[in-house]
């Protein structure tokens, strides 16, 4: 809980704690003083905001109101949302809320700025982690935690909807002469959620047209990595190929991993294939 004390003191208090749950969770949960009454519904973190809101852009319209699209949030969808956070150390709540989830992205220390309109309109009894924020019915969503190492290059994203692959921007200009490779850097480094991995693989346009390709497709990012992410990138093809800031230059896949335990055994079952390797069904 956050003492009663001034303003300034609470804000730097709120943001403090926000930091230090985002080293470890997608966001803090902003708790109103009237926290007991009204559900979470805004989620803090350095660099996004996000608020859900049920049948109206602006929060606590009646009294001392924040408007949304007025301070640059964005509409992103509609639907049910379940959300777990952590009230206790230790105890986590679930939530079911229906309502609209709006955006916005913030630059360094904006953070700030979001915040102070939140504690002025809401006051603020705590700020909690937030597990997990995620739309009901798409079960295949989870939560990816992204840090900007380069402010000037776009995030990582979907290119339309339903697409399997993350598209990745090169953060560095360079030239690839051919039979080259070169280690590309993205401007980014990532948290996965355990039991989840990433996996970069080449772009089929720049394959097809230029002959760019990746020396270890796919490449591996374990749940645990958090340095940036690079492509090997290698150019296979006839001609010099010029790498651009913020060219798309790979696209990465996220999926879950099992785990397996290692059981050594004195024998093998028999296949009908049984130790038939490279070639041994034929062309």
């Amino acid at each position: 809980m956050i003492e009663a004390r001034s303003f300034e003191e609470a804000l730097a208090e709120v943001v403090r704690k926000t930091e230090e749950i985002c080293a470890h969770h997608p966001a803090s949960v902003f708790l109103p003083v009237f926290y007991r009454s009204s559900p979470p519904s805004i989620f803090l973190s350095p660099l996004r905001v996000q608020v859900l809101t049920r049948g109206s852009a602006v929060i606590n319209e009646k009294v001392n109101p924040v408007d949304l699209p007025a301070r640059g949030y964005s509409r992103q969808r509609g639907g049910k949302y379940r959300l777990v956070y952590e009230f206790r150390p230790g105890k986590r709540y679930e939530v079911e809320l229906a309502g609209d989830l709006w955006c916005k992205e913030l630059e360094k220390d904006d953070i700030k700025d979001e915040v102070a309109a939140f504690l002025s309109s809401l006051g603020v009894y705590d700020v909690v982690p937030l597990w997990s924020l995620e739309k009901v019915g798409e079960k295949d969503s989870i939560p990816m935690r992204v840090k900007r190492l380069d402010p000037c290059i776009e995030l990582l994203s979907y290119a339309h909807a339903g697409d399997a692959g993350l598209d990745l921007r090169s953060a560095e200009d360079l030239l690839l002469e051919p039979g080259q490779r070169a280690v590309v850097s993205t401007g980014f480094c990532m948290a996965l959620p355990e039991g989840y991995a990433a996996f970069v693989q080449p772009r089929s346009g720049l394959a097809a047209r230029y002959g760019i390709g990746i020396v270890n497709s796919p490449g591996l990012i374990d749940c645990h990595y958090r340095g940036e992410v690079k492509v090997i990138l290698i150019n296979l093809g006839d001609e010099p190929f010029q790498v651009k800031r913020g060219d798309r230059i790979a696209q990465m896949v996220i999926q879950r991993v099992e785990k397996a335990y290692v059981l050594e055994v004195e024998e093998l079952e028999e296949t009908e294939r049984g130790e038939g390797g490279f070639g041994s069904t034929g062309i």
